[in-house]
């Protein structure tokens, strides 16, 4: 009895195991096949893997390596998934953000040849791995058992091969290459339509720009398909389905998911979209579209994302949005939408993210925006909004991310806005808000940016904000705020970033360098910080990159420990009260691009480690003590923009800043005002391509102005010029002397002038003639020199000069009548030279009415000075030679265009009967008919007077 029990529980514990085996999915009776378990290791020796994803690839049982998928009753491979790093942005964004697992080291065709002895293989996901520009095999087609196939972002190149038109069981199709264009199909289209299961496919990137126009009709005879992405494939409006097209009405019905980002579509919203009734995401971004959302869009009625962002979209949106009543999230950013934010969008209930940004849209932000309560990012960034904030936003529960910068909002800032308590993001800035900062702002527990920048709030900031525990970005400059700083606002752990700049708090630096380590960004300009920047800073704040400090009262010397800081790119101490010599330990691992020491009272040398901050942009070391030697050498900046060492003692010559090659160099702007630097001007100077600003100005230098000056690139032509934008201009500040006086220049009209200035040195000889080349330059001041001979006498070719000052020289002759074609001239300046001569006349000249523009030229004579000129000297009415030129070129082609209109004529009848023998028949014949009824008509004529005449005289 006790064996026939124990014989059954043996039973009954081999049928529990047995159970749970076949229970787990696949029956062990079926291992991986063998000639399949070869094929794969074939196909992996084809690769590098320097990631080891198919490290597990090695035993007998192929089923259970990674990324292999089999059967569960046969052992067959039906399944592949090798896919790379996987991103969910859209293909534009991705590009050259991938992380390639395996690295083709083999013929393209050896994988191919691999995989078809995997007989079974239904899905094969290969995508973001690196096939180094291979060509696509057309033995892919013969894998006909496939029903996905993802190829995307592998980096295949060249013509997609028709024969993948032969997997007609496939479902899923993503052929998106790694680059731009690095695949097309040339004007073979037609395969798609052999792909009669096909649902999704995918081609964004695919140069379709010579596809046959039937491309939608191809596509229409796919009955399946319900996602199409054909994104940036430079696709034209002729290749669109036409209004009178008979496209297929089983595409219309069925796609769900149409994206055509970035092609090149222009005019209204194609028409045919307003047709597919079963669209859920319509995708039209970057293209070219204009004209008005039509009502007509409120019919897709299915529709829950939509984005026509980047277009040039203008009207108003239509109050028909408030039908789409599934929609989840819409983007019309970046067109030129104006009116109002119809109320009927807040009849969207399901809406979770609204995207109006950089348009034109006006009005007050409504109401019925509180009724939206599942939204969860609202961005109306610059826009015309007026009006106050709604109350009824502090309704939007759900709300992380709010975005009403740049636009004309007034009123303060409601006191429930506490209630978001989700809210991750809040930025107002750039608005016209008034009143404090509401106490409730402490309530944001989730919050990790904040920027009430460029209003006019007022009042202290309230302690409350010490309670934003998770806080990495602040940001209240260019407000009106006074008062103390709270105390728990350093203490804040995550911080980041703060922004209080142009504000009338006083802060003591015991106070500021409580911040955490980990803080990123300090701007603290313009907040009357006084007293010494601790020794230590370097350490205290390992993390720092950014230290905006200008426009205060700190004192004491600039710390050395700065030069610790590795990642420190941009520094700004000026106008503060510095002292002591720059430190000497800067180091060529500082990202460095931006440093701003102006306007101190330091001394010493010109630090020569400051060359090894290679990518250094932006350095202004202007109004301080600095003296000795010019120690900079361009060569060594590779980088450098702007270079401002002007109102400084430097001594010396110019040719150690131009020694070495420098005639690719990016300096833009060479400051040196107002120094001891004396010798020659160096011809290498001319080889600075892109220089717009040179002020030489207040110094010693001697000898001539190089002619070479005349072909500056950027002076003679800067739309012909490459140059860097790259925003390191709105950093920047410089001090020009420009009609006059001194001009403060920064950001956009700083990127605009174009200037030299070389006066008050001891330059002689003559102006060069090759200065009117510089047909772009916009102030020029040579004044305060020993110049002699004469003007120029094609000055007037200067076409954009707004600043002439020649003053103070001894230049001689009369004043060229072409200076009166400077017709954007605002300020001239010729006095105390020996000119002579009567004054010209005309044009922008009788705008310049000031004597003291001639005074100190005893021979010159007529207006605007009281000397009159005799009658053999009478002072010519100068017309600009422009306009001469532009004159007699008018006339010479009227000429032309009358001997044209003679001679066509003419040959048109005279060649016309020399060559058609009929029509010269008819013409001779016509000129008798005409002679002969002349002659019959003056014959009756003639026989009519003469009776009359006979009658009268029988009458007498």
């Amino acid at each position: 009895m006790r064996e026939t029990f124990r014989a059954m529980l043996v039973l009954v514990v081999v049928l529990f195991f047995g159970a749970a085996e076949f229970c787990s999915g696949r029956n062990t009776s079926f291992n991986c096949i063998e000639g399949e378990r070869e094929a794969l290791l074939k196909f992996k020796l084809c690769f590098h893997d320097p990631s080891h994803m198919l490290s597990s690839w090695k035993g007998n049982d192929c089923c259970e390596w990674r990324g292999v998928g089999c059967d569960k009753n046969s052992g067959y491979v039906v399944s592949l998934q090798l896919q790379g790093s996987i991103s969910y942005q859209p293909f534009w964004y991705i590009i050259g953000k991938q992380q390639p697992l395996l690295y083709l080291i083999d013929d393209v065709e050896e994988v191919v040849s691999s995989l078809l002895k995997l007989r079974y293989l239904e899905h094969l996901d290969l995508s973001n791995n690196n096939f180094n520009g291979s060509l696509i095999p057309p033995s892919f087609g013969l894998m006909k058992q496939l029903r996905y196939l993802n190829l995307s972002f592998v980096q295949f190149r060249g013509r997609i091969p028709s024969e993948l038109g032969n997997l007609s069981r496939l479902r899923v199709l993503d052929l998106s290459p790694y680059y731009y264009g690095g695949l097309h199909v040339g004007d073979g289209i037609q395969w798609i339509s052999h792909l009669s299961y096909l649902q999704q496919l995918d081609m964004s990137g695919v140069n379709l720009s010579h596809a046959s126009s039937n491309l939608f009709q191809v596509l229409g005879m796919l009955p399946s398909l319900s996602w199409l992405s054909l994104s940036w494939c430079s696709l034209k409006n002729y290749q669109l389905p036409s209004r009178n097209h008979r496209l297929n009405f089983t595409l219309l019905g069925n796609i769900q998911h149409l994206a055509l980002f970035a092609n090149f579509f222009q005019g209204s919203i194609p028409i045919f979209i307003y047709n597919m009734t079963s669209l859920i995401f319509l995708g039209l971004s970057g293209n070219q579209l204009n004209g008005s959302i039509p009502d007509s869009i409120g019919q897709l009625s299915k529709l829950e994302r939509i984005d026509l962002s980047s277009n040039q979209l203008g009207g108003s949106i239509p109050y028909s949005i408030g039908q789409l009543s599934k929609l989840e999230s819409i983007a019309l950013s970046a067109n030129q939408l104006s009116g109002s934010i119809p109320d009927s969008i807040g009849q969207l209930s399901k809406l979770e993210r609204i995207d109006l940004s950089h348009n034109q849209l006006s009005g007050s932000i409504p109401d019925s925006i509180g009724q939206l309560f599942k939204l969860e990012s609202i961005d109306l960034y610059a826009n015309l909004l007026s009006g106050s904030i709604s109350n009824s936003i502090v309704q939007l529960s759900e709300l992380e991310w709010i975005n009403l910068c740049c636009n004309q909002l007034s009123g303060s800032i409601p006191d429930s806005i506490g209630q978001l308590s989700k809210l991750e993001m809040i930025d107002l800035s750039r608005n016209q808000l008034s009143g404090s900062i509401p106490y409730s702002i402490g309530q944001f527990s989730m919050l990790e940016s904040i920027d009430l920048s460029g209003n006019q709030l007022g009042g202290s900031i309230p302690d409350s904000i010490g309670q934003l525990s998770q806080l990495k970005r602040i940001a209240l400059s260019g407000n009106q705020l006074s008062g103390s700083i709270p105390n728990s606002i350093w203490q804040l752990s995550k911080l980041e970033s703060i922004i209080l700049s142009d504000n009338q708090f006083g802060i003591e630096f015991l106070e500021w360098l409580q911040l955490p380590k980990t803080i990123f960004v300090i701007d603290l300009s313009n907040v009357s910080i006084s007293g010494p920047l601790p020794e230590n800073i370097g350490h205290m704040m390992p993390m720092l990159a950014e230290l905006h400090l200008a426009n205060n009262l700190m004192n004491g010397s600039i710390p050395k420990s700065l030069c610790t800081l590795k990642y420190m790119r941009a520094l700004d101490l000026s106008n503060n009260m510095l002292s002591g010599s720059i430190p000497n330990c800067w180091r060529n691992d500082q990202p460095f691009n931006f440093i701003d020491l102006s306007s101190n009272n330091l001394s010493g040398l010109f630090p020569s480690t400051m060359a090894q901050l290679s990518f250094l942009v932006i350095l202004h070391l202007n109004n301080n003590s600095l003296h000795e030697g010019l120690n900079v050498a361009l060569k060594n900046f590779t980088s450098l923009v702007v270079l401002d060492l002007g109102e400084n003692k430097f001594s010396g010559s110019l040719t150690s800043i131009v020694k070495g090659e420098i005639s690719n160099h990016s300096l833009k702007v060479l400051r040196l005002r107002k120094n001891l630097v004396s010798g020659y001007i160096p011809l290498e100077l001319c080889s600075l391509s892109q220089l717009q600003i040179l002020d030489l100005a207040d110094n010693n230098l001697t000898g001539r102005i190089p002619p070479c000056f005349g072909k500056f690139p950027f002076m003679v032509n800067a739309t012909k010029v490459i140059h860097d934008d790259s925003g390191y201009w709105d950093q920047t500040l410089l001090m020009e002397v420009v009609k006059g006086r001194y001009l403060e220049y920064t950001r956009r009209p700083l990127r605009l002038e174009i200037s030299i200035d070389l006066s008050s040195n001891n330059l002689i000889g003559s102006i060069p003639e090759e200065l009117i080349f510089l047909k772009d330059l916009h102030n020029l001041n040579l004044s305060w020199n020993h110049l002699s001979g004469k003007i120029p006498e094609k000055i007037g070719q200067m076409e954009n000069l707004e600043s002439l000052d020649f003053s103070k020289n001894a230049l001689s002759g009369t004043i060229p009548n072409s200076i009166s074609g400077l017709t954007k001239l605002s300020h001239l300046n010729l006095s105390y030279n020996n000119l002579s001569g009567p004054i010209p006349t005309g044009y922008q000249l009788q705008t310049l009415e000031d004597p003291t523009i001639y005074v100190g030229n005893p021979q010159l004579c007529g207006a605007p000075l009281l000397k009159k000129c005799p009658n053999n000297a009478l002072p010519p009415t100068t017309t600009n030679f422009k306009d001469n030129n532009e004159g007699a070129l008018k006339r010479m082609w009227f000429y032309i265009v009358v001997m044209l209109g003679f001679s066509t004529g003419f040959w048109g009848v005279v060649g016309t009967l020399i060559l058609v023998k009929s029509w010269r028949y008819a013409y001779f014949r016509w000129v008798d008919d005409v002679q002969h009824w002349i002659l019959v008509v003056l014959t009756l004529k003639v026989a009519q007077f003469k009776k009359m005449f006979n009658g009268n005289r029988d009458d007498q």
